[in-house]
This record gives C-alpha cells, sequence and structure tokens, in this order.
C-alpha cells in the first residue's frame, strides 16, 4: 500500500489554497470520471458532480459516486439538443454514404458545450472530466497513453471553452487509473468501460437505423467494380464501410475491398487493396485550436491522424476557395481513408492544431 501510495503520492496531495476553487466533475458513472472526483477531493477542492441524461435514463452510479464522496449532484436533461444535434446527424450522414462521428459532435455542442454552461451556472470555476489528454500552454495534447488518444474526440470543440477545463488523469494509463481507483475506495474501479455509440445496443447498428430512417437505410442497389460492371447488390449503403471485405456477398477470384460508397448512384464500389491507399484527402467544418485563423493552415506542415486508433501520418495542409482544407501526405499512402470520419492534425508536441471531417 504504501509503494503505491508513493507511485499515486502526486495525485492525492492536499492543498488549503484548492478549498477556494469550485470544480464540477462531468460524471458517467464510470471508473475515470469516478476517479477524478475522488482525487479532486482529494486535493482539497470544492467538488460538484455534474451528469447528462442524453438518450436514455442516466448511469446511477454517477449519483452513488457523488454520495459517497458528500459532494452535491446536478442533472442537466439535455435529451432534445442530443437528438437534435448528435442523433439526427449521425442518422443523416449514414444516409448519405459517410460514416459519421458522433462523439466528435457530442463533444463540441453537448459534453464540452452545454455542460460546461451548466456547471458555471452551478458556480463552477472550472469542468474536469475523465479523458485521456492533457492541456499544455492551454492547448488540447495527446495523454500519455497512447493507446487511447482521446483528444481526437475533442479536437472540434469550441476553443474558447479549453480555459475552464481540466484533465486530471490525462498523464496516466487506464490500468494506473484503475489501480488508483481500488486504492481510493471508489465503488466502480473494476467497472467496464462503456460502449462506442452511447445511444446504440452493441451489434445493434443495422437495427437502430432501419428504425430511426423507417427502412430507408435499407435501400436495395448494386455492388459495381470501378469499371462499373455490376457485380452484386448490396443492401443498404449504411451498412457497409471502405476498407470492408467480408460480407459483401459477391463470388469473385481476387480479393475486393469497398473503396466507395456512392449515394448518388446507391452503389458500393469495390476494388483492389491498393486502391484503398490515398496520398491526399479533402476535410470540412475546420475547427481551429492552436492558431488563430484558417490562413494559418495553408502549407502548413504536420501530422494527421485519420481516426482515433490511426498512427500518426506526415503531411502538408493546403487552403483551398471554399474554406475547406486540402491533405497531402508526405511520406506514405493512407489507407481506408473514410468520408464522415474525423482528422485532427498535431504538431510535433502532439498538440492539436485543428479538425475536420472527412469529405
Amino acid at each position: 500500500m504504501n509503494n503505491i501510495n508513493n507511485e499515486f503520492s502526486k495525485y492525492l496531495e492536499y492543498d488549503e489554497n484548492n478549498k477556494n476553487t469550485t470544480i464540477a466533475v462531468a460524471m458517467s458513472g464510470g471508473v475515470d470520471s469516478s476517479t477524478v472526483a475522488y482525487l479532486l477531493k482529494k486535493q482539497g477542492y470544492n467538488v460538484i458532480g455534474v451528469t447528462m441524461r442524453t438518450c436514455k435514463p442516466e448511469d446511477e452510479d454517477a449519483k452513488k459516486v457523488c454520495d459517497d464522496l458528500g459532494i452535491p449532484f446536478y442533472l442537466l436533461d439535455v435529451t432534445k439538443d442530443f437528438k437534435e444535434k448528435v442523433i439526427d446527424y449521425f442518422v443523416d450522414e449514414y444516409l448519405h454514404g459517410k460514416t459519421p462521428n458522433p462523439c466528435m459532435i457530442c463533444n463540441r455542442y453537448i459534453k464540452l458545450g452545454k455542460l460546461i454552461d451548466f456547471a458555471r451556472s452551478k458556480g463552477a470555476d472550472f469542468m474536469a472530466t475523465g479523458h485521456y489528454t492533457q492541456l499544455k500552454d492551454g492547448i488540447l495534447s495527446m495523454g500519455d497513453d497512447m493507446g487511447k488518444d482521446q483528444v481526437y474526440f475533442l479536437s472540434q470543440m469550441n476553443k474558447e471553452n479549453l480555459k475552464y477545463l481540466k484533465f486530471p488523469i490525462g498523464d496516466l494509463e487506464k490500468s494506473k487509473v484503475r489501480e488508483l481507483a481500488e486504492l481510493l475506495g471508489v465503488r466502480v474501479y473494476a467497472k467496464k468501460d462503456s460502449q462506442e455509440i452511447c445511444f446504440v445496443e452493441d451489434g445493434k447498428l443495422k437495427e437502430f437505423l432501419m428504425a430511426a430512417t423507417k427502412g430507408k437505410a435499407g435501400k436495395p442497389g448494386n455492388i459495381v467494380d470501378t469499371d462499373g460492371k455490376v457485380l452484386g447488390k448490396h443492401k443498404g449503403l449504411s451498412f457497409y464501410t471502405i476498407g470492408q471485405r467480408k460480407g459483401l456477398g459477391i463470388a469473385v477470384e481476387k480479393p475486393l475491398y469497398v473503396v466507395e460508397l456512392d449515394s448518388k448512384r446507391n452503389c458500393v464500389v469495390v476494388g483492389s487493396n491498393e486502391m484503398l491507399f490515398k496520398d491526399s484527402l479533402k476535410a470540412e467544418k475546420i475547427n481551429l485550436i492552436s492558431v488563430d485563423k484558417i490562413e494559418d493552415l495553408d502549407n502548413l506542415e504536420c501530422w494527421a491522424k485519420t481516426r482515433s486508433r490511426d498512427q500518426l501520418h506526415k503531411c502538408r495542409l493546403s487552403l483551398l476557395n471554399d474554406g475547406n482544407i486540402e491533405v497531402h501526405f508526405i511520406e506514405e499512402k493512407v489507407r481506408a481513408v473514410t468520408p464522415g470520419q474525423g482528422v485532427v492534425f498535431y504538431d510535433k508536441d502532439r498538440k492539436v492544431v485543428a479538425s475536420g471531417f472527412i469529405l
């Protein structure tokens, strides 16, 4: 126990001066945010818990943790906004042959938007979250656990809200957070991580989309090769992804992969694995983090991720006349670039420069 205490001592130090600062913890009921609440209480801050009701009953563990700590608990009902901003966007993107990233949208408008405003209305000076993310010089930066780069999902947030945020466990690995949580007696220290899309039951995306679109997502069409030759039938563009090989239901001699979802023709286009590698992409809805104006991105060399678990790819950015960005990969081509997904740009210190959505 003493060894563990020494290892985590900097997270457990009490400071009398902290009692004058109120920090709201965005509570999900999971181990990360719950541990953050415990740590901040140990450090002497005036802590309150805030959580959101989005699309289903909120996790009761969030309130139980607050009760364990003896801190106030507040609930913000964002059901209507969540449906309009996140769920409707999610469904619409799929109907247009894209693969959406609902977490990026939620963080921009709901979790790191409305919830911050709510926390401040309750007297909070800051809001803390359990994200594996850091702030370096006030800029979003990758956490030390490279396997959980959650800054990717935060990169569309309004940078004006960064001054209200704290990420107390951003320099820890997940295994260490669980270890620390058990040490502190956090009731949810062994709780499993939440599912990736909170409003879609695991493995039930097809059923969700069919219900949400009244069957429109299941509109059949042709599977074609890059020359337009019909190879078979698909069961709805929404149920295919760029790079997919299995489950296409076509008989061919050599492996074929989904290389395009053509919503105008309602076609799934398949081709060779080599065709999945791109030397460039275009991105829209550019959100600036470490730069002040979009012109600062023109001809900028940086590193890009095209999905959360992607590696960093060296690239050069070009500003287009319509305000979008073209990304040119310098050292290697990138496989399975997927329209609708986020593309996030980092500098050499892994700070976020900007982000957008792949066209």
